[in-house]
């Protein structure tokens, strides 16, 4: 595959903010950060970052499923957390997801995220083929 295919697992409120969740460039899948949000792009379990994780990583699954992928073509992702004390509570769940043939990953501390409540959030790259 050549040039440039958007996908898109059908969120309304990606839209709203001009971009798209996943774009394939050749045989990767480049992924917009996933944030705790459901499909209508309410944030859930505020406060509570192993909730928070499990939506992120969920989400994570529905983009690479719109693309006919998974959880296990991801090669690389990039965790944005407001409290790096909350890092080991999210890899206690990131390994509930990921349990073999585990992605690169890099931690970053931030002092926000894109919206009030939210934690954690995931950018990631999946191989595509």
């Amino acid at each position: 595959m050549t040039g440039k295919q958007i996908v898109d697992p059908g969120w309304a409120y990606d839209k709203e903010f001009q971009y798209s969740q996943a774009v394939r460039a050749g045989n990767l899948l480049i992924l917009s950060g996933q944030c705790p949000v459901d499909a209508q792009g309410a944030t859930v379990a505020p406060g509570d970052i192993r909730g928070q994780t499990r939506q992120v990583f969920e989400n994570l699954k529905a983009v690479l499923a719109a693309a006919g992928l998974s959880l296990d073509d991801l090669v690389e992702i990039v965790s944005y957390h407001v409290d790096m004390a909350d890092l080991h509570a999210m890899a206690e769940v990131k390994a509930e997801y990921l349990t073999r043939d585990f992605p690169a990953w890099t931690a970053v501390g931030v002092t926000a995220l894109a919206f009030p409540g939210q934690l954690l959030e995931i950018k990631a790259t999946a191989l595509a083929g």
